[in-house]
């Protein structure tokens, strides 16, 4: 009997879709899909029309991505003798926060909204509140003059369901913007 057993192993042949290939690099899908632009993340294969990642190659984008970020100190959790294992492992609390570059981003919308006035989507979105005469409302989407609202004060998002391409977002009116509201006058009749 040969004792000089070789174990060979297999590359790993499974097919994840953009969410989950994004979450297994570490990333958000948004950003995912500027790596796959740069070329940084293999482009994807069409299986029944749908794009999918073979995880096998999201390794090399995995390393390059995890080196490109700052590495946080380490945290400790005390962890209960009655929790329960959860069924997925969670992602590394390194690759949970936003990027730098996201965050100037962020904070350049930020002031681009606060130094412009309502925008005709914004008034129009406002409208729909006074349209429909409630101050909440579901949309799927998520969109610039939703942000842009909220970065005013005129509403507030309760509740996001999946997917997390064209999510159902929930959006309350605040105080403020129902005297927005108030002071908007009808849309002409055409």
């Amino acid at each position: 009997m040969d004792e000089n057993i070789v174990c060979e192993v297999a590359p790993d042949t499974r097919l994840v879709d953009r969410r989950r290939a994004a979450a297994y690099v570490g990333v958000t899908a948004g950003r995912f899909e500027q790596l796959v632009r740069d070329n940084v993340v293999p482009a994807p294969v069409m299986v029944d029309n749908k794009r999918r990642w073979p995880l096998a190659l999201l390794d090399v984008a995995k390393d390059v991505v995890s080196s490109s970020m700052p590495c946080l100190p380490p945290v400790t959790v005390e962890i209960a003798q009655d929790a329960r294992p959860c069924e997925r492992a969670p992602a590394p609390a390194s690759h949970e926060l936003p990027d730098q570059a996201w965050f100037e981003q962020r904070a350049r919308f930020v002031q681009r909204v606060r130094r412009s006035l309502l925008s005709g989507n914004e008034i129009r979105l406002l409208r729909e509140f006074k349209l429909l005469r409630q101050n909440q409302i579901s949309m799927f989407g998520y969109y610039g003059s939703f942000e842009a609202l909220m970065v005013r004060g005129y509403i507030v998002e309760l509740a996001r369901k999946p997917p997390s391409s064209r999510p159902l977002v929930t959006y309350r009116l605040t105080a403020q913007g129902e005297q927005v509201i108030s002071a908007l006058k009808d849309e002409p009749a055409n």
